[in-house]
């Protein structure tokens, strides 16, 4: 967080609301910033007069256009800039942490290891875009909580780095290297001269090159060879030959990655930076950094209930709209506050003043904070007649209370409607209200009359419109208008009914699943294809909830899953989940002067804790007999319970004990984290801290655990690993040695984790998520649900996983990897052949059958199939073989000469031969036989394919258009493409383009040269994508294990975002574009239905039952019962 805004600073810059100041010098100010759906950035304000001067202007754009190039490996994305404007700005991620100057720490061992990584990967992802970084220093490393980012890429070649007109350079002198001073221009050897004094800075703390003034400093960096004994074996010959006087002796950036990451030189660029971020993503730094709006909520959270009630009153004051319906601050004066707000301004300190007018210090508060964004939401339409109704209402009263200066008409209308139902959040002011009901006052005096008579023309009018709408309807036919009627009357329907689905997934999938394919088999609206999509998607098979509702009511999930135990007041009742069907339960708690707080059932659903509002009891729960010493607790305090390892963790306000509720034993924990216990009950674990039980002696806890960090553990049932959450993901250790093995760097921060019974699975439960995951997995991420409400407990069944949110239990399939993971996989076009490869394998196997292939020499292998399915080139590193996939003949094996840096579709198969792609030429080969057939120039392209009759076919990355690669002519229209484009599918008649860059990709058509559709925002880079056979559909698979389906027609997305197990590597259509398939390297096939009949079948298969009368009649109230889904009961 930044400091306060000054004098001077702008309220918002473009879409931009800014909160604080981060820093400010020769370039300009960076800000703290919110853009419009309020995710935190970074906004830079560059100094300079771009108006007198258009050569800045056309050097910033450019400058700007090559940053957003650079991947997010390490690095802080550009995501935007406008240099047009009178104050050019551009904007980045925001990095929540402390810069590696700012940190005051020393790196040791692996930690400074992995940090170079980091900086390394950074530099290869700036300078594979083409970009320059020119000022990295310890002060552009930032050590956020996910690792190292180097920000500030792109631009200080202009802004900091240029040779002035008095010929001084001007910048970091200690990071800069020797060539700089000489006179030359700072290039990629620059940065790895910088990357190497950055590393020693981090060993050391101290600035290799430093001096007391300038002349020192450059006398040093030219003449000086700093000690590099402080550094590990590993970096210091690396760090060594980055710090060479001479820039032709230092290695590139990605040779350092090389280096780094023990030379895995068989590795892509792609796969590179993705290991050596990875590997940053150790580097560990807890980021003490909250958001505006995380504070604005721990203040709001820290006022009493009653003060809690003035809130939006005081900041919905604070706002408004203009007309044109922007949002607005103002100022409002201590009198349009309401009585006893003091105390909220005093806890608002932060981004509120006390003056009067009372000012917003941040202004981004509205956009930042979600629970004023709600209100001022929910307030909207009104907000510009509150603004009128204070401005007029101040009006009228310093000018005397006069007639003239009170509303009337419309106005007072809308005024008087809004104050009367339109106002959710907002109280009137005493003065606000005298000036309503006097302008209503004064209209009832002059207008009883006038309002008779628009009351009886409002009645003519009224009988006049139905008059003519007669007429209409009289003129038409009633068949064909019967006809539209049941067509639009059927698509509403089903796109009500689309809604409704996606209303009660979360809670009861099944009934989701039978009202989206009711919505499909009533209208194929886009509507109900995307319900349709999300329930044969969604992990969730099952829910049971609770028929005990209202607020006295606690739930607990047994360890297996089966039960749901709900307590009242003085009723336990026992369901079984899988049957909804009562299963046991007593009575006689006798809870009925006592309020119930909590419930715990034990991990072998013998005996169940209840926690009131005087202590804990303990109950069996198969007889309903007391059982065990109950223990006290106060009231006052927050009461927390839960069985582990057969004792009865308690936390009472934030004092924490182990309790053993046969003996009434309690061992407290010095501690404020969750803890567990061992299964075996012989120790507890809370944090970096152990304890022995029963004594609460101190034993050796686990390494590398934040020792001030909140941390969440939990042991395997059978007590061989321990998991423990905190904010850097999940790290699993061995509990009997003690020694760290997997770390899931993308577990939600602080999510609980839940072992499966055989400790191979851990579900993660998040506020917002809950995942399942493989931890030995090579991708060990199963299944993430986005979920609304929060998930209380969750266990593990043979057939998945259970969850309990709130009063329901869902039920998730899970189906984790098996076998070996696959380094290659490749549908064919058609989705009718699959070919993969397994590691440390031989064999390749097709559609089942295991071939032999000859030895992979390189773990980077590829995969493609001709057109036809009828050939597979088989590259493996410098090396490529053709066969024929139905007799596995082999019909060429070649070196060819492919360009050294690996690229897709680098050996193509096809029916004229095998094109293959080296660095300046395209080669075909003859098949079969492998003799040259001819050689072509490569011209510089965005990517290429071949056609189905064979030829090669490329996007000029110049002229922007196809182009034959074998005679050299273009075809189809020019295309408006960015130049920073980094991906590129093409469809297979070659009529649409689909490029991608920057988390966005869009589609052209080629024989026009029109954009089809608007960008297509996704999460994270691709692996694969694909267009339908009939080109009407999009997929595109990310790295984020997700895959989406666009309509391409209509530019929109198909259906939701399809989450899968492990990232989908290859994806195709089935002939007719029925249905998508995806593959990952686990091995498991995603088959997806796409068209509307298929989809409703599918789905009525997963629900299993048709819809009950009463299900229909409550949400087609209007339509004779069906049973649907193909006769279903």
């Amino acid at each position: 967080m930044g400091s306060a805004l000054i004098d001077g600073d702008p309220q918002r810059i473009g879409d931009y609301w800014l909160a604080g100041r981060l820093g400010a010098g020769g370039q300009g100010v960076v800000y703290e910033a919110y853009d419009p759906a309020g995710e935190r950035v970074a906004v830079k304000v560059l100094r300079g007069d771009p108006a007198g001067q258009p050569e800045l202007r056309e050097r910033l754009a450019k400058e700007a256009v090559a940053a957003r190039r650079v991947a997010s490996f390490c690095t802080a994305r550009v995501l935007g800039a406008d240099l047009e404007g009178p104050r050019p700005y551009i904007v980045s991620e925001y990095v929540e942490g402390a810069s590696l100057r700012d940190a005051g720490r020393l790196f040791r061992g692996d930690d400074l290891h992995r940090l170079a990584t980091a900086i390394a990967t950074a530099l290869t992802a700036i300078h594979d875009a083409g970009v320059v970084h020119r000022d990295l220093k310890p002060d552009n490393v930032l050590l956020g909580p996910d690792g190292p980012r180097v920000i500030d890429f792109g631009i200080a070649r202009t802004l900091e780095m240029s040779v002035t007109s008095t010929g001084l350079v001007t910048g970091t002198p200690g990071y800069m290297a020797p060539e700089v001073f000489s006179g030359e221009r700072a290039g990629t050897a620059a940065d790895v001269f910088a990357w190497g004094a950055v590393v020693l800075y981090a060993a050391t703390g101290k600035d290799p090159f430093s001096g007391d003034a300038l002349g020192a400093v450059m006398h040093r960096v030219l003449s000086h060879e700093p000690g590099l004994d402080v550094l590990p074996a590993s970096l210091r010959e690396l760090v060594g030959a980055a710090l060479a006087k001479d820039p032709a002796r230092r290695p590139a950036a990605r040779e350092l990655l090389l280096g780094l990451l023990s030379g895995a030189g068989s590795l892509n660029t792609k796969r590179l930076l993705a290991q050596g971020a990875d590997d940053g993503r150790q580097v560990r730094a807890a980021a003490d950094d909250p958001a505006l709006g995380v504070i604005a909520e721990d203040a709001y959270a820290a006022l009493s209930p009653a003060d809690r009630e003035l809130v939006p009153e005081l900041f919905l004051r604070m706002v408004t709209m203009t007309e044109n319906g922007e949002l607005v601050l103002r100022e409002p004066r201590r009198s349009e506050l309401p009585d006893g707000v003091e105390p909220v301004l005093e806890a608002f300190t932060y981004v509120v003043t006390g003056t009067d007018p009372v000012r917003l210090m941040r202004p981004a508060l509205p956009l930042a904070w979600p629970r004023l964004r709600a209100w001022i939401e929910a307030e909207k339409d009104g907000l510009a007649v509150h603004r009128r109704i204070t401005t007029a209402a101040e009006r009228w009263r310093e000018h005397g209370r006069r007639d003239g200066d009170l509303f009337h008409g419309s106005t007072l209308d809308d005024a008087l409607g809004w104050a009367a139902g339109g106002r959710k959040h907002i109280t009137l002011t005493p003065a606000e209200r005298d000036f309503l009901e006097a302008g209503a006052s004064l209209t009832r005096r002059r207008s009883r009359r006038a309002r008779l008579l628009s009351a009886g023309l409002a009645v003519l009018l009224m009988v006049a419109l139905i008059a003519g709408g007669l007429a209409v309807w009289q003129a038409s036919t009633l068949a064909e208008q019967s006809a539209t009627l049941a067509g639009q009357r059927d698509a509403a329907d089903s796109a009500r009914l689309a809604a409704a689905s996606d209303g009660v997934r979360e809670k009861d999938p099944v009934l989701a699943m039978l009202l989206s394919a009711t919505a499909g088999r009533l209208s194929p609206t886009a509507e109900a294809r995307s319900s349709l999509l999300a329930s044969a998607t969604d992990p969730a098979s099952a829910a049971f909830r609770d028929p005990a509702t209202g607020p006295d009511v606690a739930r607990a999930l047994t360890a297996d899953g089966r039960f749901l135990i709900s307590v009242g007041q003085d009723e336990v009742r026992v369901w079984d989940v899988a049957t909804g069907r009562r299963a046991g339960g007593f009575t006689g708690l006798g809870l009925a002067e006592r309020r119930l707080r909590a419930v715990a059932v034990s991990e072998d659903g013998r005996v169940l804790a209840v926690g009131d509002s005087q202590g804990v009891g303990f109950w069996e729960l198969a007889t309903g007999r007391p059982t065990g010493q109950r223990l006290p607790a106060s009231q006052e305090l927050e009461l927390r319970i839960a069985f582990s390892g057969g004792r009865l963790l308690v936390s009472i306000g934030q004092g924490a004990q182990v309790y053993d509720w046969r003996t009434g034993k309690a061992t407290p924990l010095p501690t404020m984290w969750p803890a567990a216990v061992h299964p075996d009950g012989t120790f507890a674990v809370s944090g970096r801290e152990s304890w022995t039980l029963p004594s609460g002696r101190d034993r050796a806890g686990f390494p590398n655990i934040c020792k001030s960090c909140a941390s969440v553990p939990a042991f395997s049932p059978d007590g061989r690993r321990l998991a423990v959450a905190d904010t850097a993901g999940l790290t699993l250790y061995d509990a009997r040695t003690r020694e760290q093995g997997t770390t899931l760097i993308t577990w939600e921060n602080l999510a609980v984790p839940v072992f499966s019974p055989d400790g191979l699975l851990v579900a993660g439960l998040g506020d917002t998520t809950i995942t399942v995951w493989q931890p030995d997995a090579d991708e060990p991420l199963l299944l993430r649900r986005e979920v609304a409400d929060p998930v209380t407990a969750a266990a593990f069944t043979p057939g998945g996983l259970r969850y309990l949110s709130e009063d329901s239990v869902v039920t998730l399939r899970t189906t984790p990897d098996a076998g070996e993971p696959m380094d290659s996989v490749r549908l064919s076009r058609d989705g009718r052949l699959l070919a993969t490869h397994a590691v440390d394998t031989t064999k390749v196997t097709l559609n089942g059958r295991s071939l032999e292939a000859g030895a992979f020499s390189s773990y980077d292998s590829e995969f493609a199939f001709s057109h036809d399915s009828a050939l597979l080139a088989i590259r493996r590193g410098e090396n490529v073989t053709v066969r024929d996939t139905a007799t596995w003949r082999s019909l060429a094996s070649l070196r060819p000469g492919f360009n050294p840096t690996s690229e897709p579709n680098s050996a193509l198969p096809t029916a004229k031969g095998l094109w293959t792609a080296g660095e300046k030429t395209f080669t075909l080969w003859r098949l079969p036989g492998g003799e040259r057939l001819k050689q072509v120039p490569r011209p510089r392209l965005f990517g290429w394919t071949t056609s189905a009759d064979g030829r090669l076919v490329g996007l000029d990355a110049d002229r922007l258009r196809l182009v034959d690669l074998e005679t050299g002519e273009p075809f189809g229209a020019r295309l408006p493409l960015p130049a920073q484009t980094e991906d590129v599918w093409f469809s297979d008649d070659l009529k649409l383009v689909a490029v991608g860059y920057d988390l966005k990709v869009g589609i052209w058509n080629t024989e026009t040269g029109a954009q089809v559709g608007d960008w297509l925002r996704v999460d994270a880079a691709s692996w694969d994508a694909a267009f339908s056979p009939d080109g009407r559909l999009f997929a595109f698979a990310n790295q984020d294990n997700a895959l989406s389906l666009w309509d391409v027609r209509r530019g929109e997305p198909a259906g939701p975002e399809v989450g899968l197990s492990g990232s989908a590597r290859s994806v195709a259509f089935t002939a007719g574009s029925a249905e998508l398939l995806a593959i990952g390297r686990g091995g498991r096939v995603t088959r997806l239905p796409v068209a509307v009949d298929p989809l409703v079948a599918t789905v009525c298969e997963r629900a299993g039952r048709g819809l009950t009368a009463a299900e229909w009649h409550r949400y087609l109230p209007e339509r004779p019962y069906e049973r649907g889904c193909a006769g279903r009961p």
